[in-house]
């Protein structure tokens, strides 16, 4: 059983299928950087597509210059420095669409992973080469070291950290193991200057207020010497922007062009800050440069968001694209189309992800299905958490003959999908897709 939901009105195609409570919802691979490869089992054999599926036993590596991340349906995801292999263990949601497991083992190298607040008994793990973490809603680091020893940060939030022994680390607290699992006493995170995780977070966290949480876009770089220079690109609905550049060497500077090819340069101490008022929509570009830096280099991290209201309207400026569906225009077209005795919104709120809801009750035949979108960039990724006809959950016996229609390659629509999240307008629940063609 597949249905299909055409809007006309706002030129969406939903491909909806089924699933079942607890059944396995693909994760997304998303290509920062290449050469990223993938395999199975800690074994990685040939190039990855980004937005292609990852679930339980895919494995992922990203080489010298490599940059990726793992990206689950409800918005958690685990961020891959180079050199760094992992192995997805679990993916998978509750039939309302929330997480219901998640996690990868981490071979060697760095990650940053950030999960969604969980529900109930839902887990996420992160399994190092000798220790794991455990966590229900948090922001931290794994580095796994060549010879098998393991460092753990926290960030945000709590985790439980299982070697030898069992600890728990809260916020800015960090934890070394060695080869064999054994934990040192939790202490204040240590400065590491090649790390950018800490800058990353510090970057998100300056632009936090006053901010649409969901235009958020946190990216980290390679280090930079003094004279070098990189760039990040953010793609802006519009707005009042704001930028965080840091960096942990002595002098770095920042220069963000905006859509019409004016400058906006910044520099000082980290976290350096520039605010453009009633900004276009289009691309801003972020220049980077090393002005005195430690032999060697430095990472650096960057941070874009902007104050776009939760409303509705459409934007496309044959760059830039921003489409919205709201649960007002969602009745409206219901109405227009003269459907009655049918339920059909966006519920709930996330930063992250846009989770949909259905029920019909049509001559006695009750149905009812949740859907969750997020962004596999370059595609929309759709995961349908459950289907019910008359009380009876008949997923089961439908996802295995739909292989290919669980939301595992996501949808390919007609432009590059960048950030998917759902919020409160005046319209009530409202999900919105950002991107670019």
């Amino acid at each position: 059983m597949v249905i299909v939901l055409l809007l006309v009105g706002g030129g969406w195609y939903f491909f909806v299928v089924q699933a079942q409570a607890g059944v396995p919802a693909p994760a997304a691979l998303v290509v920062f950087n290449a050469p990223v490869e993938v395999g199975r089992n800690d074994s990685c054999s040939r190039a990855a597509i980004p937005g292609e599926p990852l679930t339980a036993g895919s494995s992922v590596c990203t080489g010298h210059t490599g940059h990726a991340a793992v990206q689950f349906p409800d918005g958690s995801f685990i961020r891959m420095s180079p050199d760094t292999i992992v192995t997805v263990t679990a993916a998978q949601l509750n039939k309302d669409g929330t997480l219901q497991s998640g996690g990868v083992v981490q071979k060697i190298g760095r990650t940053l992973t950030n999960v969604q607040h969980l529900v109930g008994g839902a887990s996420f793990h992160v399994g190092g080469h000798s220790v794991s973490a455990e966590v229900r809603g948090t922001q931290f680091e794994v580095l796994v070291r060549s010879n098998g020893t393991n460092l753990i940060k926290v960030f945000d939030g709590s985790v439980k950290v299982t070697g030898a022994t069992t600890i728990t680390l809260t916020a800015n607290q960090e934890v070394d193991a060695d080869a064999n699992g054994k934990l040192s006493n939790p202490r204040p995170i240590q400065p590491e200057t090649q790390d950018p995780y800490p800058l990353a977070v510090q970057c998100a966290r300056a632009d936090s207020t006053g901010t649409n949480p969901g235009t958020l876009q946190t990216s980290s770089g390679d280090s930079i010497a003094t004279g070098q220079t990189a760039q990040q690109v953010y793609d802006s609905p519009g707005g009042n922007l704001r930028i965080a550049f840091c960096y942990p060497g002595s002098l770095m500077s920042v220069t963000v062009i905006d859509p019409g090819g004016v400058p906006h340069s910044a520099l000082g101490a980290s976290p350096v800050r520039i605010t453009i008022p009633n900004g276009q929509p289009g691309r801003y570009t972020a220049v980077v440069r090393g002005i005195d830096v430690p032999a060697g280099g430095e990472p650096y991290a960057l941070s874009f968001a902007t104050d776009a209201a939760c409303v509705e309207g459409n934007i496309d400026t044959g760059g830039v694209v921003r489409q919205t569906l709201s649960n007002a225009q969602i009745a409206q077209a219901l109405s227009q189309s003269g459907a009655t005795g049918i339920t059909l919104q966006v519920q709930g709120t996330s930063p992250d992800s846009a989770r949909i809801y259905y029920y019909s009750n049509l001559g006695g035949n009750s149905v009812s299905w949740t859907i969750d979108f997020y962004a596999a960039t370059p595609n929309l990724g759709v995961v349908l958490t459950q289907v019910t006809v008359r009380g009876v959950n008949i997923t089961t016996q439908i996802v295995s003959r739909l292989p290919q229609a669980t939301g595992q390659s996501g949808v390919s629509i007609d432009f590059i999908v960048d950030r998917v999240y759902s919020c409160n307008g005046p319209g009530g629940g409202m999900m919105v897709i950002e991107g670019h063609r």
